[in-house]
């Protein structure tokens, strides 16, 4: 068997081209309609915060932590952030690749800071 091997801004690319990018200003004042997802680790979040009513679920724990079930359907609409948009763009591959069909990438942190100061 060959594996290909992919550098990381291949993967990057790869995970973007997957996962649609949403607008944090589109988002602000709508956050009850999402599921809001840090995949920061609890340190980073610790330090900086993190949005309100978000849940932490570190980006290695994801496929761990969720599964579409009758509880979390499979179209449940998914918001994930990181510090830059990069690890929130991973995980949302992730769970798509486990049965979610509402993902979407909100980018990093500060851009969530920036868009609730506008």
């Amino acid at each position: 068997m060959v594996i290909k091997l992919k550098k990381l801004e291949e993967m990057l690319q790869d995970a973007r081209s997957k996962v649609d990018d949403i607008d944090p200003l589109s988002v602000i004042g709508k956050e009850d309609q999402y599921t809001i997802i840090d995949v920061r680790e609890p340190a980073e979040v610790q330090e900086t915060g993190m949005v309100l009513g978000a849940h932490n679920i570190p980006r290695g724990l994801i496929e761990f932590k969720l599964r579409p079930s009758d509880d979390f359907p499979a179209d449940t609409p998914i918001l994930l952030y990181c510090a830059v948009g990069a690890r929130a763009a991973l995980a949302g591959v992730t769970l798509k690749e486990l049965g979610f069909t509402n993902v979407r990438n909100l980018g990093g942190f500060k851009d969530w800071q920036d868009a609730s100061r506008q």
